[in-house]
């Protein structure tokens, strides 16, 4: 009876901790927050990430009732408070109690591995990232993960979340991490950074380039270009160009969920799905990044620029975003279920798709 009792709450033998907080969006909303206790939690994030720290019940005094809505609220500490507290299951360390805050402050050399908690992110507090991986046969004739066209593609791929990492044996040569040997594919432009003189941000800009249908991209480099020729002060990139379905959903998961801000269509509604859209990224003549604020410079010098290639952005709340001028808002109906290509349907609009 004695060895059952010896972890029961007034039977065991207390044990009293340190810890940093590093979570305090409780689901349940009863002022809860995830503590990395030290001395008995690791301090590298890789090994033990936020999200698998358990709860702790912050300890209420006795003239607040804890429930019914009468007292006051438990919501005391954020994220980078040092608090101490005990185990309220001193066999098992799954259910941690926080007496209070302590002054505290995490030196540079003793923060945990990987972030300190001042440096606290949110994401920190999702759940780890899935990893699946599927192995491919010869044929080439499945994928893992969506692509414009069917793709040929051998080798093992592993996604996080929705998005293809390295291939674990020599990758393909294609930007999208695949090989094509669809004909409407096939050709076009491949652009490298010496393509963009004076933009230091060339490499990427050629690589998201790449990535875009080949009977499109070089209306897009020519805005690019034209845009860094008329503004030598001023830097331009593409912050994306094809997005697979898998890495749309996620953004609309994350604008759904209210997880950010950053308005995102569903799967298959955008046209970066279809490799024939970008997302212009304009920095000013200090380096800093336009966000979108400043409307103008992407109302104005970039849409003047684009659209002498037969760009437009005309979406609302979404001025860095640039398609072709053919198409409509969004990606139709026959495109999204299969019934034609994005080739066919650039066809359809007056693009010539024949390189």
């Amino acid at each position: 009876m004695s060895n059952q009792l010896s972890y029961f709450n007034g039977r065991d033998g207390f044990q009293w901790w340190i810890g940093v907080v590093e979570d305090r969006a409780d689901p349940m909303a009863l002022g809860r927050v995830r503590v990395r206790v030290f001395g008995y939690h690791t301090d590298d994030k890789t090994k033990l990430p936020t999200y698998d720290l358990p709860w702790a019940f912050c300890i209420q005094p006795a003239n607040s009732a804890s429930a019914g809505g009468i007292g006051s609220s438990p919501t005391g500490p954020i994220e980078g408070s040092w608090v101490i507290g005990f185990w309220r299951d001193p066999d098992f360390f799954q259910e941690p109690m926080v007496f209070g805050t302590i002054p505290g402050a995490v030196s540079a050399g003793n923060a945990p591995t990987g972030r300190t908690p001042f440096d606290y992110d949110p994401a920190q507090a999702l759940p780890p990232q899935e990893i699946q991986e599927a192995v491919f046969t010869g044929d080439g004739r499945t994928t893992e993960f969506t692509t414009p066209i069917p793709t040929i593609d051998s080798s093992v791929l592993v996604t996080t979340d929705g998005d293809v990492q390295q291939p674990l044996n020599a990758p393909p040569s294609n930007p999208l991490n695949t090989e094509f040997y669809s004909s409407e594919f096939e050709g076009g432009t491949t652009y490298t950074a010496a393509d963009f003189v004076g933009s230091s941000k060339g490499a990427n800009t050629a690589n998201k380039l790449n990535s875009l249908a080949p009977w499109i991209r070089d209306r897009f480099a020519g805005g690019i270009k034209k845009l860094l020729a008329d503004n030598p002060d001023w830097d331009f990139s593409i912050g994306y160009g094809y997005r697979s379905l898998q890495e749309q959903q996620r953004l609309y998961n994350d604008y759904t969920s209210g997880r950010t801000s950053n308005r995102a269509a569903s799967p298959g509604s955008s046209w970066h799905n279809y490799a024939c859209a970008i997302d212009l990224q304009i920095f000013f003549p200090n380096g800093s990044y336009d966000t979108g604020t400043r409307g103008d410079n992407y109302t104005n010098m970039a849409r003047n620029a684009m659209s002498q290639f037969g760009l437009k952005n005309d979406i609302p709340n979404d001025v860095g975003h640039f398609y072709p001028s053919e198409f409509r808002r969004s990606p139709p109906s026959n495109l999204r279920n299969g019934r034609v290509t994005v080739a066919q349907y650039a066809s359809e609009q007056g693009i010539d798709t024949v390189a």
